[in-house]
């Protein structure tokens, strides 16, 4: 009778734990990674609501060509979606339909309380990055959306020798610039290590 007892009471127990902890698991729908949406062929959509996303660096006035620039420059804030992320810091690789968001916004100072430093002010562009080798056979493309707060809802992939041969050979890993992204950097796997 014992023995029936403790069965049954380990089944209440095992069910009452499945009632509580199922709704923790999000439904299938929910995990599944935002992919890029196209608009008449290659054009890609503005992805909404990135600041959700993974945040993966961020720089000041950083700029691929030689020059001087008054003030500190834009920031630059760079977000990928979180699964692709959480798959990178796993595996090392940069899944399919991946894309990489940078951010700017022009910078700010002397606002309320603020006597010294910057901030950032208005967003002032946007650029995209997407691994997609569905619509592009190099694998990467890149995208510009606008800048001076004037965003465009669709963009055209910019021609290859704009962005994608300078990312194929300077960039750390596979097209993406991990050298420049310290939370990329950290979750890269110990043994792709640079």
């Amino acid at each position: 009778m014992k023995k029936i007892l403790a069965l049954v009471l380990c089944l209440l127990v095992a069910a009452l734990l499945f009632a509580v902890m199922r709704p923790l698991a999000l439904p299938a729908s929910e995990t599944k990674m935002f992919a890029p949406q196209y608009d008449k062929g290659s054009t890609l959509v503005r992805p909404k609501n990135f600041e959700q996303w993974t945040f993966v660096g961020a720089n000041i006035g950083m700029s691929y060509s030689a020059g001087m620039s008054s003030g500190p420059g834009e920031f630059h804030n760079i977000y990928t979606q979180p699964e692709a992320y959480a798959a990178y810091a796993a595996t090392g690789k940069f899944l399919e339909k991946t894309m990489f968001l940078l951010v700017m916004h022009e910078p700010q100072q002397n606002v309320s309380i603020n006597k010294s430093g910057y901030f950032e002010g208005q967003m002032s562009g946007l650029a995209v990055s997407v691994k997609d080798r569905e619509h592009f056979p190099e694998g990467w493309a890149y995208f510009d959306f606008g800048d001076n707060g004037n965003l465009a809802e669709t963009a055209k992939a910019m021609p290859k020798p704009m962005c994608f041969d300078c990312h194929a050979q300077h960039a750390d890993d596979d097209n993406v610039f991990v050298q420049f992204h310290a939370i990329l950097r950290q979750a890269r796997p110990k043994t792709k290590a640079h």
